[in-house]
């Protein structure tokens, strides 16, 4: 029996009628008759009750659409992943991220994808805002904080590994703190995001596991962690930022990492970098590869914290 015949028989048990598949698939009513009348024959069973004003499914027609209702999806998928299989990703791929970890750690990084898949063309979405991935058409996306769309398939990319740091010049023009509780009396720069607390650090001793929250003057609060950078290296204060953001300028001395010593946070939950996706029964080949592609490349963690230097020494990608 040919999918195409089962996939029409499931279209005419979902609408009541046979004129509407007909009119969706371009066809001539009087061919879905015969095709459904064929199945009818094959099974030796009939399907449908047909009066001139009515179609209705029997109880063996039901009975048989609930078996294979799932099983036409299934096969139809099958077909269609085989077939991408054998031919390269192409169309649209539309990919959301945070304004400044793309700045960081994703834009670098598409020259190197669109390069091995240059059938595919990028819709890039820079927001810091909350998105519906369904709504607003998204293939992929890059979600900072704790997860909050439980609908989504979600993959780790990297932890959040917040550094306290300033810059040389703010240090030697306002001392440097001996301790966390010195931050009292030092101007702060801080994110203001949701899931972040308002006005207050905690930290954690490595070699101690204690833990306390300190208060923190805040000279500064900002949505965007790029901004933040900038001011703290323009001597502005002492920031809280997740490594991957200052990886670089910690490396050439341009911030300083205060407490080393510590873990510190500001988030109230579990903060990682995640990248999302709709949950689909079938991923989309585009999305698959991309998916693929950027867990890969965070594998060693985020580009924003590798040291450039050691990767080309290494080979690494």
């Amino acid at each position: 029996m040919e999918l195409r015949s089962l996939e029409i028989l499931v279209e005419v048990m979902r609408r009541g009628n046979f004129s509407g598949v007909a009119k969706a698939r371009k066809l001539d009513p009087a061919t879905v008759s015969r095709l459904i009348a064929a199945v009818e024959t094959e099974l030796g069973m009939r399907l449908f009750q047909r009066t001139t004003r009515q179609l209705r499914p029997t109880e063996a027609g039901l009975a048989y659409f609930e078996r294979i209702e799932p099983l036409v999806e299934a096969l139809r998928q099958a077909n269609s992943a085989a077939e991408q299989l054998m031919e390269a990703p192409r169309g649209r791929l539309k990919i959301a991220s945070p304004v400044s970890f793309a700045e960081v750690n994703l834009v670098p990084l598409l020259p190197d994808f669109t390069a091995q898949y240059p059938h595919l063309d990028l819709d890039l979405v820079l927001t810091d805002n909350d998105l519906d991935l369904v709504a607003e058409h998204i293939d992929a996306a890059i979600v900072i904080g704790a997860l909050r769309d439980k609908t989504s398939v979600a993959h780790r990319l990297s932890d959040y590994v917040p550094v306290v740091c300033a810059s040389p010049e703010y240090l030697q023009k306002h001392g440097r703190p001996t301790g966390p509780t010195d931050l009292a009396g030092h101007k702060c720069l801080s994110l203001a995001l949701r899931g972040f607390a308002a006005g207050q650090w905690k930290f954690t001793c490595r070699q101690t596991e204690k833990t306390k929250r300190v208060r923190i003057n805040e000279h500064l609060r900002t949505s965007n962690a790029m901004a933040l950078k900038q001011c703290a290296l323009r001597g502005m204060g002492i920031t809280l930022q997740a490594r991957w953001m200052i990886g670089r300028e910690l490396r050439e001395g341009r911030l300083v990492d205060l407490f080393p010593e510590f873990e510190v946070t500001a988030a109230l939950g579990d903060v990682a970098a995640w990248l999302v996706h709709p949950s689909q029964d079938y991923l989309p080949k585009k999305v698959r590869v991309f998916v693929d592609f950027l867990r890969a490349r965070f594998r060693d963690g985020p580009p924003g914290d590798r040291d450039p230097r050691v990767e080309a020494a290494s080979g690494a990608p």
